[in-house]
Formats: C-alpha cells, structure tokens, sequence
C-alpha cells in the first residue's frame, strides 16, 4: 500500500490532531495572557493547554509515517498561529537580549558588562532582566549579540516591539529547520515526515523557540541547514553557515569538526584527509574573524562564555550530584563538590566526543547522527542544562532515527521535558494544586469520545 493510499484513511484523524493543537495552544496563550484569575487556575487551564498538544502531537504521530510533510508543514503552522500573540513563555531570556543588545548599542562591551553595570540597577531595561542575569556578561556570540542591537536601536525599550522581532527571528530559525529535516532525513535513510513530525512538531520547539522566543530555533536552524548545504557538495557555504551558528552559541563548533571528519573520510589519500581537516579550520577561523571585526565586539564572548554556569542548573546531572554529595558530607562543600564533577563531566564529555569523532570517521556513525549524539553527552556531562537544549539532540536524531522504538524513545522524552516547565509561577502549593488539577483536566480530555483509530504503521 502507498502512502497516497493510506492518506485519504487517515484524514479525518490527521485533521482532528490538527485543530485540537491549536485548541490546546490557544488555550494556552488565553490563560496565560493576563487575565485576572487566580494563579493556580492560570497554572492548572496553562498545563492543560500543553498537555492537549502534547497528545495531539503524539497521536499524530503514530501515522506520521502517512502523512504528506507539506500537510505538516500546514499542522505546524496552525499550532504556531496562536503561540504569536503569547506573552514570552517559561523563561525571560528574550528580555536578556533586549538588555545585552541595548549595552551592545550604548558603546558598552556586553561581554565584560552586565545589564546593572552597564545600564544601571534602576533602567527599565535591567529591571526586566531576572536577578539572577542582571550581572552577567552576554554569554552568547557576536552574530546574536549583533543582531540584539540592531533590534535593540529600532525597537529602543518597546517590550512588545522586541518580543516580536527577536520572535520573528526565530520564526526564521523555524523556517531553516522545517527546510533541512525533510532533506536530512532523505540523506540519511530515514522517513521524512517522521522527521518532520518528531522535530518541528516537537512541542519543545513550540513551547521553547515560538512561544519562549529562544535563541535556539535559530542555532539549531542554521545548523541542520549548514549540513545539509555541506553535505549535498556546496563544502564552503555550508561551513559558512555553520560557523555563523557557532557565532550564535559556540555549542555549533561541534558541528563543525563532525562535518570535517566527514569530508575527511570521504577523502582517500591522507595528505587530502589533512587538507581537508585544515580546509575548514582555516573556514571557521576565517568567517569568525570577519563576524568579530565586523561587528566590533572581537573575541571577548570567550571570556563570558562560561557565565550561565555561574547559576547552579538544577537540570544538570552533575550539578545534581555534587548537590547530593554537599547534602551527605555537608552543605559547605557543595560548591566545591559541584566544581569537581563539573570538570569530571567535561573531561567525560571529551572522551565521548572524541569516540564519536572517531566512529564517524570509521562510517559507523552518519555525521547527523554524530552530532545529536555529542549534544546528548554535553547534557549528560555538562554543567548548564536548561529543558530547550534538548533541541539540540532531538533535532539531528530526528533526521537520521530510522526505528519506531528509538523515534518514540525520543517523543517520550520530548513530552514528559516540555511538561517540565510551568506556563506561569507559583508557590510550591500553588505549583502542586496546579500540576494535580491538569491531571484530572487531562484525565477527562482523554475520556471524551474519540473516532475510532486505525492501527498504528510499524516503524
């Protein structure tokens, strides 16, 4: 049976998956958007709106498989629509990169000053900015610091017109993703539309890069469009287009040696495996020069960018270790206990990352593959985890898994992460009667008359 076979079948199911995650996103951004009830029912209707999309996403994807990815490209605009209008959701970095582009815009280095130092305690912009970051450099690279100050001087201290220009900027990320995944996907062997699902469906990549208005959905798009631009020949473009990533976060070097290692193997005689190694070294140096000289703000995101590690992550497993090792041996050596597997998860991480280089280069690992499994080991092993880096792996393994069990392995993890974060705050009471209503919400949700479904497609 053809997938053109198989699709007038599963119209009806595609069609209600589709307009029950717009009713969940909608949901969400009303709840969310100021109104005035109380806030365990902002907490608890919020949670509620998640989870309904949560499952439309994930009853979506049991025939994903059969479905055309243009028609999932028209789902995830549908569940996009709404998240528009949304107040920033779940963190407020977007008001970091109104802070960091003001400074940048000022004459100030955002990379040796933080918004309270640079701007003053009492500036509207700083007092937007969380206490824990209103003292912290801009950890992020010059490509982005560049682009917050230009939106920065247009926008001047209008929230709502900086909100929907560094959204619009992710939107383009999104573009970027939703362009590679399919392609990536074909390269590799794997079902585009269930790549196309699992990715930028992903309700993390709704909650995080539209509705949270996260760097990351632009990160993560040019990095899957720099492969794929690489790998499909055009070498020099590809690297540019990486290397401006790596400029957005430096996480995307990593993608970067992957592609080398890549074309390295590809190569046959050992002097051009080395040429070629050194080919795109002389790329990334050379396009990240012209960034930080054209942009005037040099090399000093090196010296900041270890500032988010200054606030303990509480998602980070070897914070979470060295937090039980203070807790048994006293509170006084947690810090120093989070210092030292800190460094133990780096130089574990640089084990792993060296083993997967080696196995891409040996063809036993797809570079795609190779450099969603080295993000998985840098959420292992490093010191900042926060529930949007998931992305990070989910997207490139999304392109690249070919099974059922590994692909849901991934949906799982992906739903139980974006149901992480509450869509408002609260006090530990109100966070629990919150999170306990939605279950019974969603326990009813799930009792609601549902059309009968046809059998799920293997793999």
């Amino acid at each position: 049976m053809t997938e053109l076979d198989l699709l007038p079948r599963h119209r009806p199911l595609t069609t209600r998956a589709q307009w029950t995650g717009f009713a969940g996103a909608a949901a969400l951004v009303l709840v969310t958007s100021g109104l005035p009830v109380p806030p365990v029912v902002v907490l608890a209707l919020g949670l509620t709106g998640m989870g309904v999309v949560v499952l439309a996403w994930l009853d979506l994807g049991r025939h994903a498989g059969t479905i055309g990815v243009r028609r999932l490209y028209l789902i995830a605009a549908t569940w996009c629509v709404p998240l528009l209008a949304a107040r920033p959701l779940f963190s407020g970095d977007v008001y970091c990169y109104l802070a960091q582009g003001t400074v940048a815009d000022l004459g100030f280095d955002p990379y040796r000053l933080g918004p309270a130092a640079a701007l003053g305690a009492d500036s509207p912009v700083t007092k937007l900015v969380s206490v824990y970051w209103q003292d912290t450099p801009a950890p992020y690279g010059p490509a982005f610091v560049e682009l917050s100050r230009v939106i920065a001087h247009f926008a001047g201290q209008n929230v709502v017109a900086t909100v929907l220009s560094h959204r619009l900027v992710e939107l383009a990320g999104v573009a970027l993703i939703a362009w590679a995944l399919p392609r990536l996907a074909r390269r590799t062997g794997a079902a585009p539309s269930t790549a196309v699902w699992l990715g930028l469906l992903n309700p993390l990549v709704l909650w995080h890069v539209v509705a949270g208005v996260h760097t990351d959905g632009l990160l993560m798009g040019l990095l899957l469009a720099g492969l794929e631009i690489a790998l499909s020949g055009r070498v020099a473009a590809g690297v540019v287009v990486l290397t401006v990533a790596a400029n957005i976060k430096f996480v995307a070097v990593a993608a970067v040696c992957f592609l080398a290692v890549e074309l390295a193997r590809r190569a046959t005689r050992a002097r051009d495996r080395v040429a070629v190694v050194f080919g795109v070294a002389a790329g990334f140096l050379l396009v990240s020069t012209v960034i930080a000289a054209g942009t005037g703000l040099g090399f000093g995101r090196f010296a900041a960018v270890g500032s988010p590690a200054q606030v303990h992550s509480w998602l980070a497993p070897t914070n979470q270790l060295g937090f039980l090792i203070g807790g048994l041996a006293g509170t006084s050596l947690t810090d120093a206990a989070i210092r030292t597997c800190v460094w133990a998860g780096a130089v574990i991480g640089a084990g792993v990352a060296v083993k997967l280089l080696w196995s891409v280069f040996h063809g036993r690992f797809r570079v795609v593959q190779g450099v969603g499994l080295v993000f998985a080991a840098m959420l292992v092993t490093g010191p900042v985890v926060q529930p949007w880096y998931l992305l990070w792996t989910v997207l490139p393994l999304a392109a690249c898994v070919r099974t059922g069990r590994a692909r849901w392995a991934l949906a799982g993890l992906s739903a139980v992460v974006a149901l992480l974060l509450p869509p408002a705050g609260g006090s530990p009471v109100v966070l629990f009667a919150g999170y306990l209503t939605a279950v019974f919400l969603m326990g009813g949700v799930l009792l609601l008359p549902r059309t009968r479904r046809p059998a799920p497609v293997p793999g």
